[in-house]
């Protein structure tokens, strides 16, 4: 006998003597059940574990979950591929930058994200830092001759302001994406550029809207 024929015969003659024992020493009601169990975890699904809150957020198709700003702070880490330090200094240098309301600050954030979407801002970064950096919000917030409150060394004072509602504002838009502007550029309050618009009472003037010809 080949094989598939030795299979064809003597499982159903093993299959036979299980039921003989099975009925002989009136094991069915011991048996049975767990022959049922063993084809119901079969079949039933394995649960998902839940491992971190990025899990949470994927799986919560109706957003129900209540999210800390610290949870959407892992969030954005990971998202926009940036170190807890690094976060900081981007928070330090918007901060420094906008007025004290919640306005200004989104609209920092927002211009320092447009700058990453810009083909010649991510070729300008790129340039002084290496591949692909120009497309990361903190060497765009660090590179020389473009936030003064960088290199003076002033946004120090705000890495660790997490109170404040520009800080809420960095969160929000960060965690969201939604955009307020197009703008790849602002001046202080006190400097007028032609064409500029301000989102706030004392807030910057932002300027020079992204092309989409330019757009990443």
């Amino acid at each position: 006998m080949n094989n598939f024929e030795d299979n064809a015969y003597v499982l159903p003659k093993l299959w036979g003597w299980i039921k003989y024992i099975i009925y002989k020493y009136n094991l069915k009601y011991l048996v049975l059940p767990l022959i049922y169990l063993g084809l119901a975890m079969a079949i039933v699904p394995k649960p998902i574990i839940i491992t971190n809150v990025n899990d949470y957020v994927s799986l919560d198709t109706f957003k129900t979950i209540a999210l800390t700003n610290s949870d959407k702070v892992d969030i954005i880490l990971d998202k926009y591929h940036l170190s807890m330090n690094e976060f900081k200094v981007l928070v330090g240098v918007v901060l420094s930058e906008s007025d004290d309301t919640y306005e200004d600050a989104y609209a920092v954030i927002n211009t320092i994200y447009n700058r990453t979407h810009s083909k010649n801002w991510v070729r300008i970064i790129n340039s002084k830092f290496g591949k692909d950096k120009g497309m990361n919000m903190y060497y765009q917030a660090i590179a020389p001759n473009q936030f003064t409150v960088y290199q003076s060394g002033s946004y120090k004072r705000h890495m660790n302001d997490t109170e404040s509602v520009g800080y809420q504002a960095i969160i929000d838009f960060l965690y969201t994406e939604k955009i307020m502007h197009n703008y790849l550029s602002f001046r202080a309050d006190y400097i007028k550029v032609a064409g500029s618009e301000s989102f706030s009472p004392k807030g910057n003037n932002y300027f020079s809207v992204i092309k989409e010809e330019n757009r990443i």
